[in-house]
């Protein structure tokens, strides 16, 4: 729904006077702006409620899933689109795991408030969090490693 309003003021935005314009405005901004100014905000809320003396304890099951589970996570994302989805030419396997990089970070967002909701236990809130955390980062730099593999880098 989100997606088709926001079609619908792109398209017609010039039709909107004022407002049209302030569409206008708001689609020339570069979008690592918005990543810049609002990713740090939000990794530093998540890294500030969580409880240190838990995440110190459960810090190698955070390692584990935010290490080789995501690696394991791309590489099936990428046999996935290769070979069951079947998408063959251009995509190369490179770039399906390329694909699988980007699609394997997680967001748990709601799943932490669920757990919070359900009074589940500290330590699995602290476990899901803290893999997100690490996560985020492991996926964007196998994201740019593989980026510099299609590019022949």
């Amino acid at each position: 729904m989100i997606t088709l309003f926001g079609i619908v003021l792109g398209s017609y935005e010039y039709e909107f006077g004022r407002f049209g314009n302030s569409i206008h405005i708001w689609s020339q901004f570069n979008p690592h702006l918005l990543l810049y100014v609002f990713l740090p905000a939000l990794i530093f809320e998540s890294a500030f409620n969580s409880d240190w003396h838990i995440f110190k304890k459960i810090f190698g099951q955070v390692l584990i899933m935010a290490g080789p589970m995501l690696l394991i996570a791309t590489f099936l994302s990428a046999c996935m689109m290769k070979y069951v989805l079947g998408y063959h030419g251009d995509f190369d396997f490179n770039a399906c795991l390329l694909y699988g990089a980007i699609i394997s970070a997680t967001d748990p967002v709601a799943v932490v408030s669920l757990l919070k909701e359900l009074g589940a236990s500290k330590q699995l809130s602290t476990l899901i969090e803290g893999e997100s955390l690490l996560n985020d980062g492991t996926a964007m730099v196998v994201f740019f490693v593989f980026l510099d593999v299609v590019e022949g880098k």
